[in-house]
């Protein structure tokens, strides 16, 4: 169904970052998969100049690519989870271990073995975790994922029949969804069906000597305070998302292909469906003022254009579109030179 160019497929999946640390994430990459080759497309939401600026990079030669081959992406929307779904159903060449890497992190050199390994001791498993190391709870994060299990979004890996089936069934992210790797952690506990199969740990291992570093990273500076303000408004429009979530497919057990198209939707519904719940978690401020930032209604109209693809690695300038819906070039074909992540929604 597929044309495996490749074992292995690495999905960057960057938006703000600086073109410095972006570098430093596929610099590091590259490394990871000099032993095996990879495609490795990078895939930059909603910032236009980033993405330019990396295919001018990758077009230069500065970067030494080895045996892997280096792609980079346009989408208009800057949101994750709609990059996400646009990777899966539409970039994705197919591969046998598919590894998505945030585009701030970068990846340790035996990272991606290492991961690759653990998958493959363990037949049930349809996903695959690396554990941090960077941050002040990181030790203890790392501990309890050895213990408990866990799913980490700033790299994984997901096996080629999980992809498949995602891809098969139709299944998306909502848009403008926060827990986005707890919802993917979720569907793959939930073999995808969780209208019909129940929560399975052993379907997400852990590899205790998968890890990644991140370049910059200040711990305690004065210019973090801001963004440690907005991830704690985030974090709490997750926590609605992740009742939401679990209401949809643990209590209802309702298709995930009935899930919402947007976040708003989803915590809206699950708030009528579940008022006295709502209530009591909307006491607490933070998720008062993220249910009340949820119910504005932002514009997803820039889903809809095409994907650009501004850099195949055959070193072609020109860029290219592809249909969201179908895939399909618009323009000149994309197969010259290519060969056309804790998962907290439980029961």
């Amino acid at each position: 169904m597929y044309n495996n160019i490749a074992p292995w497929t690495v999905a960057i999946i960057a938006a703000r970052e600086s073109i410095d640390i972006l570098t430093r994430c596929i610099t590091a990459t590259l490394a990871a998969c000099a032993s095996n080759g990879a495609v490795i497309d990078v895939v930059i939401n909603g910032n236009a100049d980033l993405a330019e600026q990396t295919a001018a990079l990758v077009r230069s030669g500065a970067l030494e690519q080895g045996p892997s081959k280096v792609r980079v992406w346009s989408i208009a929307v800057g949101d994750k989870a709609h990059a996400w779904n646009q990777y899966v159903h539409h970039i994705w060449p197919g591969s046998e271990i598919a590894y998505f890497v945030d585009g701030y992190v970068a990846a340790r050199r035996d990272a991606f073995t290492a991961l690759r390994r653990r998958l493959a001791e363990s037949p049930e498993a349809l996903g695959v975790t690396g554990v941090p190391s960077v941050g002040r709870s990181a030790a203890k994060a790392r501990q309890y994922m050895i213990q408990h299990g866990g799913f980490q979004g700033n790299m994984h890996a997901l096996s080629s029949e999980a992809m498949v089936g995602i891809r098969e069934r139709g299944l998306r992210l909502p848009l403008g969804l926060y827990r986005t790797d707890s919802l993917v952690g979720a569907l793959l506990l939930l073999k995808l069906a969780p209208e019909s199969v129940n929560w399975e740990p052993k379907r997400i291992v852990v590899a205790a000597d998968a890890t990644w570093d991140i370049p910059g990273h200040v711990p305690f500076a004065f210019r973090n305070i801001k963004a440690q303000f907005k991830r704690i408004l985030r974090q709490a429009q997750g926590e609605l998302e992740n009742r939401a979530l679990r209401e949809h497919m643990t209590v209802q057990r309702l298709p995930a292909q009935q899930l919402p198209e947007t976040a708003s939707e989803l915590v809206n519904q699950w708030i009528m469906a579940q008022p006295q719940q709502a209530r009591a978690l909307l006491k607490r401020p933070t998720c008062r003022y993220a249910a009340y930032k949820l119910r504005d209604q932002r514009d997803w109209s820039a889903a809809k254009l095409p994907l650009r693809l501004l850099h195949g690695s055959d070193g072609s300038e020109d860029s290219q579109e592809l249909d969201r819906s179908s895939g399909t070039e618009l323009r000149s074909p994309i197969e010259s030179g290519i060969s056309t992540a804790g998962v907290s929604v439980n029961q």
